[in-house]
């Protein structure tokens, strides 16, 4: 096989898994459009700054006390999955949930800890607060569970049922959560949490059970041995999780008492709308990107065209999502939402160019973790959330909303230096010249439509818009014609 053929082979396979993963992620989106539109209506912003905090919390105590235990069995499982040795194989599914079972016993004995704690950092004036962040310990328990299980899922290649559980849980959410929103308001939200959670728990489980009986060995002490190693590996990346999501939390009690539960659900309506929505892209790829660039690690030439490729497809794809979600934001708001989160919109216009480099420095990032080298990875996500963090922080006191986007541009703009500069040292990573080419147009389309969606109003913001995006589109289009068979095949499907 030739180069170019290897080339175009490589990014039809980058194509079709993104499209599968891709699928699943807009199914999840679009059950979250719908319990988003749901919660506008029957909590309005205050209720989505409260769901906010708890999630943040849940988040925050999953994160600190998982041990790193999904992330290093995936790569343990994959081992075993390559053996064929079944016996092994059940017998460290057994060590990986007792891990898992007692990981989830501390993450509620945290949560309890902690309450008092939590509850004066984002509820000063509120102390009866903590009761609330204390019933929150089931969702704790639950998260760290499910962890577990996909982990299992992921690591033993079970990625037709990763993707359906994934699809079945973003659906029984939303069934799950409308009924208390509807019947209780504000007073159902942490119910509607502890339900919604323990229920993905159950189905996660529905679909290991079968493969593998759900059994551990809480007070066996060779189980325990067998464990110690994936902590080794584990850490590192729970103390990195610990600090983003510590941050995040640090991040939204400061939002919270330099203003308001209201201004933090705008805050989050814009993070949802251009993070989370325009982040499948991301999200999508993860599940076969990680492996694909785990198995050419030790070859920097091979590992750079799998990154740079990577790159390509993430800017080509996103680039015309973003157009679209920031010449549309009024109307999608209104659309979802309600009139009264309007206000968000100066911020989530914004944080397109957060999500555009993003998809520059996403690939970049795995590489530390496919060359195993935990401690340069913790180091760098260190230092990427502390930076963020002020720099969100002061950007938001100085600016308001709007701050919170540029903080979050300049924490994108930071991380790309830094990435850049360290594993370009490190890694001896470059971008090839077709990367740089290939960035620099769609980054000009991106920020137009960002500029005419501040500075221009009315019909003319929408002609303006529609026009970057065709551009955009079109330019996507001719690159992965001329370089994927998979487009040329469904262009022919398309003529029969």
């Amino acid at each position: 096989m030739s180069e170019t053929e290897h080339k175009k082979a490589t990014l039809d396979h980058v194509l079709k898994y993104t499209g599968v993963f891709g699928g699943v992620q807009g199914l999840i989106m679009l059950m979250s459009v719908v319990r988003n539109k749901i919660a506008s209506a029957f909590l309005g912003t205050a209720g989505f700054g409260l769901i906010a905090i708890y999630t943040s919390i849940s988040d925050f105590i999953q994160s600190s006390t998982n041990l790193g235990i999904p992330l290093a069995s995936v790569q343990h499982l994959s081992e075993l999955f390559e053996t064929g040795d079944t016996d092994r194989i059940h017998h460290f599914v057994r060590v990986v949930r007792t891990w898992s079972f007692w990981a989830a016993i501390f993450a509620v004995l945290l949560t309890l800890a902690t309450a008092p704690l939590l509850s004066s950092l984002f509820f000063d004036d509120d102390p009866s607060r903590a009761r609330d962040i204390a019933l929150l310990s089931p969702m704790a328990f639950a998260l760290t569970i499910t962890a577990g299980e996909i982990s299992i899922l992921k690591g033993l290649r079970h990625l037709k049922r990763v993707a359906l559980v994934s699809a079945i849980s973003a659906v029984s959410t939303l069934c799950l959560t409308a009924p208390f929103f509807w019947a209780m308001g504000l007073r159902g939200i942490i119910l509607s949490l502890i339900v919604s959670t323990c229920a993905v728990t159950f189905i996660h489980l529905a679909f290991t059970a079968p493969l593998f009986p759900w059994r551990i060995s809480p007070l066996s002490r060779s189980v325990f041995q067998e464990g110690w190693p994936l902590l080794r590996i584990g850490i590192p990346y729970v103390l990195a999780a610990l600090a983003g999501t510590g941050c995040a939390v640090l991040q939204q009690a400061f939002m919270k008492k330099e203003s308001s539960e209201e201004t933090l659900g705008l805050y989050r309506v814009a993070y949802t709308l251009m993070v989370s929505y325009a982040g499948i892209i991301y999200s999508a790829f993860e599940s076969d990107y990680f492996p694909r660039l785990s198995s050419v690690n030790h070859d920097v030439e091979a590992r750079n065209q799998v990154i740079n490729q990577q790159i390509h497809v993430s800017i080509l794809l996103v680039s015309p999502l973003l157009i679209a979600l920031v010449t549309f934001l009024p109307l999608i708001i209104l659309l979802l939402f309600k009139d009264s989160f309007l206000p968000s919109v100066e911020m989530a216009i914004l944080l397109s160019q957060y999500m555009f480099f993003r998809g520059i420095t996403t690939p970049i990032g795995y590489t530390a973790l496919a060359r195993g080298e935990s401690n340069l990875y913790l180091i760098m996500e260190v230092i990427y959330d502390i930076f963020s963090l002020c720099c969100v922080s002061l950007c938001f006191h100085y600016f308001g909303l709007w701050g919170a986007g540029l903080g979050l541009t300049l924490s994108a703009v930071f991380d790309l230096i830094l990435i850049g500069t360290c594993y370009g040292s490190h890694f001896h990573f470059r971008f090839s010249v077709d990367t740089i080419r290939l960035i620099i147009p769609q980054w000009i389309v991106v920020t137009l439509s960002m500029f005419s969606c501040i500075f221009i109003n009315g019909p003319l913001q929408y002609v303006i818009g529609l026009s970057l995006l065709t551009a955009s589109c079109w330019y996507s289009y001719r690159i992965l014609s001329r370089e994927s068979e998979i487009i040329k095949k469904f262009k022919q499907k398309l003529q029969l």
